[in-house]
C-alpha cells in the first residue's frame, strides 16, 4: 500500500494544517462562548426583521393553521385524506432548461420538492436551486402588487394602459427577456414580432450560454447545444468548465447523473472513467478530477491552442494549428493529454466554461469533431427557440439605440440588467431615455425602481407554464397553489400587452398544446399532466461537420492569442446565489459554499502564494475577521475581503457576483460586496493586469470549515485504481492505520474472524421481529460535495436558519454538513467532501450521558430525540465523537408570532409531519423518520396488519432523494436482499471511528480515483 493510504495527513483549512495557537484555542471550544445570550449590536428583533422567510420556515411551527377561510367538501374525494401528502408532477424552469420535479402538497399547499423519475433531465433528483424553490415562493419580500410610477395599482389598470399603449404597432419597441424554452411563451414572442413592425427580441442572461452557441456557429456554421453525455466516455477532458455546479451549467442534475454513473465501482473487477481538470479556481468539479491543472483563467486559450495543435499531427480537421506553439507546447500535460485522447478516439468529451469566449468553444467542438465524439459522446442540438442572433452584441447595440434615443418602449420580462448589465453600458443611465419602461419581476428590484410600471410575478409553483429540458425533453407546469400575492406569470403578462387582455395561463397553455395532441387531446393532456413528461422525444442531434471558414477564422484568432500578463481576475457566477437572483433565500446563503465553507458572504479568492505577495495573512487561519484587499480594474475599485484557497492558480483571484443588494429584501440587503461593477463588455469573464492592494481594513466571515471537527483520525480513506485492484481492502482499518483493528482479541475469545459488526449488534439486541432495522451507506466515490443534501434536509425538516453571526460562533443547524478536506502539499492539494450525517450508533455515547433519556433508541434501531423531554444539559453533544448534534440557543419562535410579518403564509411552508423545535432543545437527524412511518403504516395496511417491513426502496430519506450522484443508500439491516445491506458488505465499507466500537448504522464506501500515472 502507498503511504498516501496508510499515514493520510487530511486538514480542513490552512489553520489546521499549521496546528496554530489561535486554532487549537478554537477547536478546544466544546461549545461558543456566550451561548445564552445574542448580546451583540444584532439584536434579537432586528435579526428577525432581516431573516425574512428563512428563520421563520424554522422555528415558527404550524402552531396554528393559517388564517383563510375554507369551503369544506359536500362530498369527500376518493383520493384524498386529510394528513396524507398528496403529489403532483411539474418542473421547474432554470433560465431555459426544465427539471422535472415531483411537488408534495399538505392541504393544499406545497411544502417539498423532488426530482421526477421518469424525467430525463432529474430522474428522480434535484439541485440546491431546486430544492430552494418553495422558500423561494413562501418569501414575503417578494413583490405584492403592481406599481405605476412606484404608486401601487393593479393588473386590469395595467390591462387599460396596455390596450391603449401598445395600440401604435409601428413604435420601437424592445423586449429584454430572460431566456425561457416555454412554448407558449415563444409563440408569444413571435406574435409580438410580427405585430409590431419595429420591434427587436433580445435574451438576457449575465450567465448563460451565448458564447457556447457563437462557438458552434463559428465551428459548424449553426447556433447548436453542446450536450454532452458524460456516462458514455472513458476519458472526459475539463477546461475551466465547473459543469457540476448548478450555479456553472443548467444541466447539472443530468451532468452529475451521468457522470459519476461512469465513476461508479463495485468491485475491484470494475472500471471507470479518467477526467483530467485544468482551471484557475477549484471548483466543484475540479475536486472530483483523478488530475487537476492548475493555471490562469488567460492561460487558458493558449492550453487549448497548444493541444488542438499536438492532435493536428495525427487527425484531420485541425490543420489551422498545425506548427502552432506556445508556452504550453512543451508542457507534460500536453503529451499526456493527446496520447489519452488519441487511443480514446470516439470516447472522450473535451468540454470547456460556457463564460470563455466563442474562439474556444469552436476550437474545442472542432476537437470533439475530429476526435470522433459527435454522434457518440457529444451530440450538437438544434434547439427551436435559440435566437439567430448573438444576444450579447444585441444587448449592446439596445443600449446605444437606447442612448441615441431611438427606443421608445422597453418591456423587461424577468431579466434585471440594472444590477447585472455590464458596468460600462450604463444601463440604468440609458433606460432612462425610454418613454416607457414595463418590468415583470419576483421582486421590486433594481430595475423595477428605474420601471414605469412594474408588475409582480407569480412563481412557477403559482402559475402555467411549459417548456423543454436541456436535451429537448417536453413538460407541463401546472401550479400547486393560486398566486399568494396576486401575481402573473410571463405568459399572462406577455398577452396583455400583445392583446390587452387577461387570459388565464391554463388556457393560453392549453391552447399551444392542442398544436402537439391533434386526437384524444384531453387523454393525452391529462396523461402529460401525471406524468409530468409529454413524451420521450428531444431535440434533433445535427450531423456536423467542420466548416471551411473554420480554419480561416482559427488563423485569426491564433494569431491574436497573447499570454495573460499581471495578476487577472476572474469573475464567476455564486454557487449559491447565482447571478443574484436568490440573494434574499436564507436556506442558501446559510449553505456553506462546496470549497470554501463559507457563508453569507462573498470573497476574493486567491493562492497562498498570492496572498504571502500581497501581504495578506490573516485570510482563511479560522478566523472570522479577515484583510480586505482593493482590487481595480480600468479605473472602478472594490473592497472585498481576501480568502486563501488552496489550490487556486498563482496570480489569479476569484470573485463572484449576487452580493452587494439593497433594498430587495430582508435577507438579501447589504449582504456581502457588490462586484458587477467590475463586469465590463470585455471583462465578462476574467480581466488581466489588474491591481490589487492590501487594505487596512478587516471583515468578519462566517466559516463553517474548522467547525466539529474530528481531528487526527482517519476520516476519509481513498486509493487510487491500481491500488483497489492490487488490495481490495485497503480501507480496512489496518490498511488505513497500519495497526491492528482493535476488538480483535475479543472476537478471538468468542471464535469470530473479525471484530463485531452491526449486523452481530443488531442480532445481539432483543428488538421485535416485525420491525426493520434501519441503516445508511454513502459512497464517497460518487459524492461530488455538491451540498443539495444539507437544503434537502433543510427543507424536509424544519431545520432553522441562524444567520450569519451566529454561523461565525459554530452555531448553524444543519443535520447533515459536507465536510471538505484537502490532501498534500498547501498549493496544489487533492481535495475529498464527505457527508457527516447522525451515525445512529448502536452502542450510541450521547444515549449514556443524557439525565433525563431524551435520546434513546427506537424499536427500528434509530437513535431518535424526545424534545419534550430533553433539557438542554449538551452533555450528548459533548460525548457524541461525530459532533453531529444541534442545540437551539434561542426561541425565536415566540417573537415571531408575536412581532414578526406573515406569520400565516410563512407556516403554509412547514412541514406538518416533523415537529418544531424551541429554545434549550438538541436536535439532529433522525434519517428523516417521519418518512420511514408513513412507509411503515403503509406496509401494514397493505399486509392486514402481517408485517411493518417496507420493500426495500419503500422509504427514500429527504437527503437521498435529492442527491444526483445517487450517493446515498438507505434501507433495512434485516433484509439481506437490501441494497444498503449489499454496500456494506463492500470490501470498500468502513465506518468512521471504527476504533471507539460505537457500531454506527451509517457507513461509508472509500473513495477511488483514476489518475493516469504519468501525471501522478
Amino acid at each position: 500500500m502507498s503511504e498516501e493510504v496508510k499515514n493520510p495527513n487530511y486538514w480542513k483549512s490552512l489553520g489546521e494544517l499549521a496546528r496554530n495557537d489561535e486554532y487549537e484555542k478554537f477547536v478546544e471550544r466544546e461549545f461558543p462562548e456566550n451561548a445564552t445570550e445574542l448580546n451583540d449590536k444584532v439584536s434579537r428583533r432586528s435579526f428577525l426583521r432581516v431573516m425574512g422567510a428563512s428563520i421563520a420556515l424554522a422555528g415558527f411551527a404550524a402552531c396554528r393553521r393559517p388564517v383563510q377561510k375554507i369551503v369544506p367538501f359536500s362530498k369527500q374525494p376518493e383520493d384524498l385524506v386529510e394528513g396524507v401528502p398528496q403529489y403532483y408532477a411539474s418542473a421547474s424552469p432554470f433560465q431555459d432548461a426544465l427539471n422535472g420535479i415531483v411537488v408534495e402538497n399538505n392541504s393544499g399547499r406545497p411544502t417539498k420538492i423532488e426530482g421526477n423519475e421518469m424525467h430525463p433531465a432529474s430522474s428522480g433528483n434535484t439541485s440546491i436551486f431546486g430544492q430552494a424553490e418553495i422558500l423561494n415562493m413562501f418569501d414575503p419580500d417578494r413583490s405584492r402588487y403592481v406599481r405605476k410610477d412606484g404608486e401601487r395599482s393593479s393588473v386590469s389598470a395595467f390591462a387599460e394602459f396596455c390596450s391603449d399603449h401598445f395600440s401604435n404597432a409601428d413604435q420601437n419597441i424592445a423586449f429584454v427577456s430572460e431566456a425561457n424554452s416555454s412554448p407558449t411563451y415563444n409563440k408569444l414572442k413571435d406574435q409580438a414580432l410580427n405585430q409590431f413592425s419595429n420591434a427587436e427580441w433580445i435574451t438576457y442572461e449575465p450567465f448563460g450560454e451565448d458564447n457556447a452557441l457563437e462557438g458552434t456557429n463559428i465551428a459548424f456554421g449553426e447556433r447548436l447545444r453542446t450536450y454532452n453525455k458524460y456516462d458514455e466516455a472513458d476519458v472526459i477532458v475539463s477546461f475551466d468548465d465547473d459543469f457540476l455546479n448548478p450555479a456553472a451549467d443548467k444541466n447539472s442534475v443530468e451532468n452529475t447523473k451521468r457522470f459519476t454513473d461512469r465513476r461508479r465501482v463495485m468491485s475491484e473487477d470494475d472500471d471507470m472513467s479518467r477526467f483530467y481538470a485544468v482551471e484557475s479556481t477549484f471548483s466543484i468539479t475540479g475536486s472530483n478530477a483523478d488530475n487537476r491543472l492548475r493555471i490562469k483563467s488567460g492561460e487558458i486559450e493558449l492550453f487549448i491552442y497548444a493541444l488542438a495543435a499536438e492532435l493536428s499531427n495525427t487527425v484531420s480537421g485541425l490543420s489551422a494549428f498545425s506548427g502552432y506553439s506556445n508556452k504550453f507546447s512543451d508542457h507534460e500535460w500536453i503529451s499526456v493529454l493527446t496520447e489519452e485522447l488519441l487511443d480514446n478516439r470516439g470516447n472522450s468529451v473535451l468540454t470547456v466554461g460556457r463564460d470563455h469566449n466563442p474562439e474556444l468553444h469552436a476550437t474545442v467542438a472542432a476537437m470533439n469533431t475530429a476526435l470522433g465524439n459527435d454522434g457518440e459522446t457529444v451530440d450538437y442540438l438544434e434547439v427551436p427557440h435559440v435566437d439567430n442572433q448573438n444576444n450579447r452584441e444585441a444587448f449592446s447595440g439596445l443600449v446605444e439605440d437606447l442612448n441615441n434615443g431611438n427606443v421608445d418602449t422597453v418591456v423587461l420580462v424577468g431579466t434585471n440588467p440594472a444590477f447585472t448589465a455590464p458596468a460600462d453600458l450604463n444601463f440604468d443611465e440609458a433606460l432612462a431615455n425610454a418613454e416607457q419602461v414595463v418590468h415583470l419581476s419576483n421582486y421590486y428590484d433594481e430595475t423595477s425602481k428605474l420601471a414605469n410600471w412594474h408588475i409582480n410575478r407569480a412563481h412557477f409553483l403559482e402559475a402555467w407554464g411549459d417548456g423543454y429540458s436541456y436535451s429537448g425533453t417536453r413538460s407541463i407546469i401546472q401550479p400547486q397553489i393560486e398566486p399568494l400575492y396576486s401575481g402573473i406569470s410571463e405568459i399572462e403578462f406577455l398577452n396583455i400587452i400583445l392583446n390587452g387582455d387577461q387570459q388565464k395561463g391554463y388556457d393560453l397553455v392549453q391552447n399551444t398544446w392542442k398544436d402537439y395532441y391533434s386526437n384524444n387531446f384531453t387523454s393525452q393532456w391529462n396523461k402529460a399532466l401525471h406524468d409530468g413528461v409529454a413524451s420521450e422525444e428531444t431535440f434533433y442531434a445535427a450531423s456536423v461537420s467542420i466548416s471551411s471558414a473554420f480554419n480561416s477564422q482559427a488563423n485569426d484568432f491564433i494569431s491574436n492569442a497573447d499570454p495573460s500578463e499581471g495578476m487577472e481576475l476572474v469573475i464567476r457566477p455564486d454557487s449559491t446565489v447565482f447571478d443574484g437572483r436568490f440573494a434574499n433565500n436564507g436556506w442558501l446563503q446559510e449553505l456553506p459554499k462546496p470549497m470554501t465553507k463559507i457563508t453569507w458572504d462573498n470573497v476574493a479568492l486567491m493562492s497562498k502564494k498570492t496572498a504571502d505577495e500581497l501581504g495578506v495573512t490573516e485570510a482563511g487561519l479560522g478566523k472570522s475577521e479577515v484583510e480586505v484587499v482593493s482590487i481595480t480594474v480600468d479605473g472602478t475599485t472594490i473592497e472585498i475581503p481576501a480568502w486563501v484557497q488552496p489550490g487556486h492558480a498563482d496570480d489569479s483571484i476569484t470573485i463572484t457576483v449576487g452580493y452587494g443588494r439593497e433594498g430587495v429584501g430582508r435577507v438579501a440587503n447589504k449582504i456581502g460586496v457588490d462586484t458587477y461593477p467590475l463586469r465590463t463588455t470585455d471583462n465578462m469573464h476574467f480581466a488581466s493586469n489588474v491591481s490589487v492592494e492590501k487594505t487596512d481594513e478587516t471583515d468578519e466571515i462566517a466559516c463553517t470549515q474548522d467547525h466539529n471537527t474530528m481531528e487526527g483520525r482517519s476520516l476519509l480513506r481513498h486509493a487510487t485504481l491500481q491500488e483497489y485492484k492490487e488490495n481490495p481492502n485497503f480501507s480496512t482499518y489496518e490498511s488505513a492505520y497500519d495497526a491492528e483493528m482493535p476488538g480483535l482479541a475479543y472476537a478471538d475469545e468468542h471464535g469470530e474472524d473479525e471484530p463485531l459488526s452491526i449486523f452481530n449488534s443488531i442480532d445481539e439486541q432483543e428488538y421485535p421481529e416485525d420491525e426493520p432495522q434501519w441503516g445508511m451507506s454513502i459512497d464517497l466515490n460518487t459524492c461530488t460535495g455538491c451540498g443539495v443534501c444539507t437544503i434537502a434536509c433543510t427543507a424536509e425538516n424544519n431545520i432553522p436558519v441562524v444567520g450569519k453571526r451566529e454561523v461565525s460562533r459554530g452555531r448553524e443547524m444543519h443535520w447533515i454538513r459536507n465536510d471538505r478536506y484537502f490532501d498534500g502539499d498547501v498549493n496544489d492539494p487533492k481535495a475529498l467532501h464527505q457527508p457527516v450525517p447522525c451515525m445512529h450508533c448502536e452502542l450510541a455515547p450521547c444515549e449514556q450521558v443524557c439525565p433525563v433519556a431524551a435520546t434513546t433508541h427506537s424499536d427500528d434501531g434509530m437513535n431518535q430525540m424526545t424534545y419534550n423531554r430533553c433539557i438542554g444539559t449538551r452533555y450528548c453533544a459533548n460525548n457524541c465523537p461525530y459532533k453531529v448534534r444541534r442545540f437551539n440557543f434561542f426561541n425565536y419562535t415566540k417573537e415571531f408570532l408575536t412581532g414578526g410579518d406573515d406569520p400565516e403564509i410563512i407556516q403554509m411552508a412547514m412541514n406538518p409531519e416533523v415537529t418544531v423545535r424551541f429554545r434549550g432543545v438538541m436536535e439532529k437527524c433522525t434519517y428523516c423518520v417521519q418518512r420511514v412511518n408513513r412507509a411503515k403504516i403503509n406496509r401494514s395496511i397493505e399486509t392486514n396488519g402481517e408485517t411493518k417491513k417496507p420493500k426495500d426502496g419503500a422509504v427514500e430519506t429527504a437527503c437521498q432523494q435529492a442527491c444526483p450522484a445517487d450517493a446515498i443508500y438507505f434501507g433495512d439491516l434485516t433484509d439481506p436482499e437490501s441494497e444498503v445491506v449489499q454496500t456494506k458488505k463492500n470490501n470498500r465499507n468502513y465506518l468512521l471511528l471504527e476504533e471507539l466500537n460505537t457500531r454506527p448504522r451509517t457507513s461509508y464506501l472509500a473513495k477511488v480515483r483514476n489518475p493516469n500515472p504519468k501525471l501522478a
